[in-house]
């Protein structure tokens, strides 16, 4: 890896961690999402600087061709990210249900009150 190629990635990298933890800092990014994200930055950060440890991991795994196995860890950390999602939007789910059931009933408990008021009114006016 040339020495341009390296500080581009390194630099690409560390704008990526400073706009993650900016995106957080704004509260568009919860710190639960953002673990799996800082991991994978991190981890690119390294292979960024050390790119003799993709080899050395390749090796390790039996993977002939070291692009490999960064493909399957990103995939890793996307699967990861992706599974965490749709952990979050079932959770949602969930509570929209129930905030729509109680939304429901307080619907015609409101009604109930109202025609119960105007009854009492009504009763009052005669």
């Amino acid at each position: 890896m040339s020495i341009v190629l390296k500080v581009i990635s390194i630099a690409v990298c560390l704008l990526m961690v400073y706009g993650l933890c900016q995106e957080m800092k704004k509260r568009n990014l919860s710190e639960n999402q953002a673990i799996l994200w800082l991991g994978g930055v991190l981890g690119l950060l390294l292979l960024s600087a050390f790119p003799q440890i993709l080899s050395a991991v390749a090796g390790f795994l039996g993977i002939w061709w070291p692009p490999a196995a960064l493909i399957f860890f990103l995939l890793v950390v996307i699967i990861l990210i992706i599974l965490r999602h749709t952990v979050t939007i079932s959770g949602m789910e969930a509570e929209i249900k129930e905030l729509a059931m109680q939304l429901t009933l307080l619907k015609d408990e409101n009604e109930e009150i109202k025609k119960e008021l105007g009854r009492k009114i009504k009763g009052e006016q005669e």
